[in-house]
């Protein structure tokens, strides 16, 4: 690959998309639910950032709307009402800025989907299922529109993700076999 021939602003959003995605990275090691969502706001601002260098607008708006969304639900103020509005606004405002034609519509999706997850999930092994999905889907997102830092730290969150799923439902098996053990004392 001729490093003289890419864009300037294909390895700047590259480089953003590749601190934005630590704040993912952490938001899926945590296992408090309130803390997931924060570091996931952070994340969706910084990578907002990422696709306005990209020129990517479905991305963008999908990514500070997100972000609102993920602040709402952080403060245990997501109401069923607000998950139908954002899904709406997330849907109506994504495909009127679309300028990616079908790869437009993975954010939106994606965004989406884990907005309906978020109102309807509060255990934190289905949130990370739910985070898993929407990180395949941005996985394949950023390859799509040439953001490499994205997709590869996606790749690279979903295994860390798998692996901190795996060690939460180790850790809850334990607590229910202590607490059986317990009990037949």
């Amino acid at each position: 690959m001729d490093w003289h021939n890419i864009p300037l602003r294909i390895i700047i959003g590259n480089l953003i998309s590749f601190s934005a995605s630590l704040f993912l990275i952490a938001s899926c090691i945590i296992r408090e639910p309130k803390k997931v969502f924060v570091l996931q706001t952070f994340e969706n601002i910084v990578l907002s950032i990422s696709s306005a260098v990209l020129g990517s607008y479905a991305g963008i708006s999908t990514l500070l709307i997100a972000a609102v969304k993920n602040a709402l639900v952080a403060m245990g103020r997501f109401t069923f009402g607000l998950m139908v509005l954002f899904c709406i606004v997330l849907t109506v405002v994504g495909l009127m800025v679309n300028n990616r034609g079908l790869i437009g519509l993975i954010p939106i999706f994606a965004t989406v989907s884990l907005t309906v997850c978020n109102y309807y999930t509060r255990d934190i092994l289905a949130i990370k299922w739910s985070l898993l999905l929407n990180i395949a889907l941005w996985s394949i997102y950023g390859f799509l529109i040439w953001d490499f830092a994205l997709g590869t730290m996606q790749i690279i969150t979903g295994i860390i993700t798998l692996v901190s799923i795996r060690r939460t439902e180790r850790a809850i098996r334990e607590a229910k076999k202590a607490a059986r053990s317990q009990q037949g004392s």
